[in-house]
């Protein structure tokens, strides 16, 4: 696998999509997004729409495109016809009659051909000018709140995005406990937006709290860079990625699912259990 594809084999596994899912929230083909991270390029169509394509999967990833951007491959450059095998030479009356035969079509062609027709050169078509790119910054208070561009997730507040395709945009803000931000926009400029987002008036559920371990509770320490989803009967708890060193207590019983399980320690009514699983290998461990 090349670098390209195992880069986004990895960012997906950690968000913890499948393929069927990313494709779905894409509207894209399975077969496309297989065809990208095993790097079968000739699978893919022309390769400005495969870029196109890649963009977009490594935005919903929430991946800078551009470096992706350039470990895609140039056009292939056709190869020259291979020689032609010589033949063997034909015989003088043969290639003589050859001769006449051909001047005689050639001769009939000139007499009994229409007039020509009167061509028109059009001018050619101008190149399609490339998107205005601009950059865009997006605070809030509180801080942490998930920032999304048109359904693909950028990151939390405070944020300052890589430049972005210009035009009418859909921004979204996400904070457990808060009421969601969601509005559109006009990306015809560099933009810098501020939000004050406003407390639900009672919670779905029990936020993740920095608390020590006590009896009854699930406590995850988070030593390193991981996604992170916790429910409890189909119920959502908590999902996305927390900072290093935050440590999320939830009342048992819950169901973890992690994109980094060796960057999460578990600490269980009290009682160190270790890592949550093995370093990049995406797990789900029920606790009851």
């Amino acid at each position: 696998m090349c670098e390209l594809g195992e880069r986004l084999r990895r960012a997906r596994e950690e968000r913890g999509l499948s393929l069927k899912e990313a494709a779905s929230r894409l509207a894209l083909k399975v077969a496309v997004l297989e065809a990208l991270e095993a790097c079968r390029f000739e699978r893919l169509p022309e390769p400005a729409l495969a870029r196109g394509y890649l963009r977009r999967y490594a935005l919903l990833l929430g991946l800078d495109p551009e470096p992706l951007l350039s470990l895609y491959p140039a056009a292939p450059v056709s190869p020259l016809p291979p020689p032609r095998p010589k033949g063997r030479r034909l015989p003088w009356g043969l290639f003589l009659a050859l001769f006449l035969l051909l001047g005689l079509g050639y001769g009939a062609y000139l007499l009994l051909r229409p007039s020509p027709a009167r061509v028109v050169e059009l001018p050619p078509e101008p190149a399609p000018k490339a998107p205005e790119r601009y950059p865009l910054r997006v605070a809030s208070e509180p801080p942490g709140a998930r920032v999304y561009l048109d359904g693909f997730y950028l990151g939390q507040t405070p944020l300052e995005a890589p430049p972005l395709e210009g035009g009418r945009r859909v921004l979204r803000l996400e904070l457990p406990g808060y009421r969601p931000v969601e509005e559109e926009i006009s990306l015809d400029r560099p933009l810098a937006l501020r939000y004050r987002l406003q407390a639900l008036p009672e919670n779905p559920g029990p936020p993740p709290q920095e608390a020590p371990a006590s009896s009854g509770k699930l406590v995850l320490k988070v030593e390193g860079r991981s996604w992170l989803r916790v429910t409890r009967g189909g119920k959502r708890l908590y999902e996305g990625i927390p900072e290093v060193g935050a440590e999320l207590a939830f009342d048992l019983p819950v169901e973890v699912r992690s994109g980094n399980p060796g960057a999460v320690r578990v600490i269980l009514e009290g009682k160190d259990l270790g890592p949550l699983g093995e370093p990049g290998k995406p797990l789900t461990r029920s606790f009851p």
